[in-house]
């Protein structure tokens, strides 16, 4: 038995050995960070984008990708400066401070999009709230959030700490958070707006022969249906069409997927593109398959996002996106998608109508 082996089946040690790697990792990003901020003090204005995504979800990394190409795009002479999450809370070295001292009125902050307004787990809420009692006139963008609190406690928390913001736009992803967020921060604007991996749709076109029923399912606390009914509903569209199974949270080293996010989406976004249909409870899943000209099928998760996030296609690309109240539903749209003549051309409707507009709106709201 090696050492690693030794340390992981041991109980005394195993936990002594995590502690120390954790705080290895957090001088190692607190000086990578810190650095990273230091070195943009000349007279350039700055972005900061904080909350990046750093795990191994396709989704969060895809959203990463959309958020970088839109400051290229609408930015293009601000220095960015990109921070974790970690780097800020959850870690024994802050460098909130660092933040706030090196922070200039004309810098602005951008927040990662997502899952990231909820007591449901992570660190993303306590970031935000950190950040904003550092920086209370700071500019912030908080990109399209879906929202839930558990704890009344952690929603109050939450509310009054983002109505204190003097120069924030908060933008909701879908008709609940939207809500939500009219009620949670009456004293700050905000706005319904589409999660931005919606500007990849129309980007690509894929020519392939599209064959088979390509299920993208998730595996953790927010699926609805057991992995045995997923299970039979592929052995019931296996009697039609062949069928595969993928995720779009990936195994393996987290690095090298964070490393290789965009090479592993675009080849995540080729393999729907050689399906007929695709299956999924996932909300990138969706948006992944309208990328690659694919109709989805959209079934249940235990919360709203998944399924509320489907409105923003509705009139749009109704040909491409279904709404499935059940799995027995699930199966007879598969047969009926599977059989239409599809050409997989969609537009780029987001980009345009959404995304394009967004620096205007971002600037006129907060002055």
């Amino acid at each position: 038995m090696d050492l690693h082996e030794f340390i992981l089946n041991n109980k005394i040690l195993l936990p002594i050995a995590l502690k120390i790697n954790k705080l290895l990792r957090d001088k190692k990003l607190y000086q990578m960070t810190k650095s990273a901020i230091l070195a943009s003090t000349d007279n350039a204005q700055r972005i900061f984008y904080l909350g990046i995504p750093a795990h191994s979800n396709l989704g969060d990394l895809a959203q990463g990708v959309c958020i970088r190409r839109w400051i290229n795009k609408h930015y293009p002479n601000y220095k960015l400066v990109e921070i974790e999450t970690n780097a800020l809370v959850n870690t024994k070295k802050s460098v909130l401070n660092i933040l706030k001292a090196n922070y200039r009125s004309d810098d602005f902050i951008i927040f990662q999009s997502g899952y990231t307004t909820t007591d449901l787990g992570g660190f993303a809420d306590e970031m935000h709230r950190a950040v904003m009692g550092a920086l209370p006139n700071a500019r912030m963008l908080m990109l399209p959030q879906t929202i839930f609190f558990e704890k009344e406690e952690n929603r109050i928390r939450t509310s009054k700490c983002y109505n204190a913001m003097k120069h924030m736009l908060f933008l909701a992803r879908d008709g609940v958070s939207y809500d939500m967020a009219k009620e949670l921060f009456p004293d700050i604007p905000v706005m319904k707006y589409p999660d931005i991996v919606t500007t990849l749709i129309g980007s690509h076109q894929y020519d392939y022969e599209r064959n088979g029923i390509m299920f993208c399912c998730r595996n953790d606390g927010e699926k609805y249906y057991s992995d045995e009914q997923i299970h039979n509903l592929m052995i019931r569209c296996s009697k039609f069409s062949k069928v595969q199974k993928t995720d779009t949270t990936k195994k393996g080293k987290t690095k090298e997927i964070v490393r290789n996010a965009e090479h592993l989406i675009y080849k995540e976004i080729d393999t729907y593109a050689h399906h007929k249909v695709v299956i999924t409870d996932r909300y990138h899943g969706t948006i992944l398959s309208l990328v690659a000209g694919t109709p989805v099928i959209i079934i249940k998760t235990t919360d709203h996002k998944v399924t509320t996030g489907a409105e923003w296609f509705r009139g749009i690309y109704d040909d491409y996106v279904y709404l499935a109240d059940d799995l027995e539903e699930a199966y007879q749209l598969a047969q009926e998608v599977y059989n239409k003549d599809m050409d997989g051309r969609l537009d780029t409707y987001f980009d345009a109508e959404y995304y394009d507009k967004l620096p205007k709106i971002f600037d006129t709201e907060v002055q």
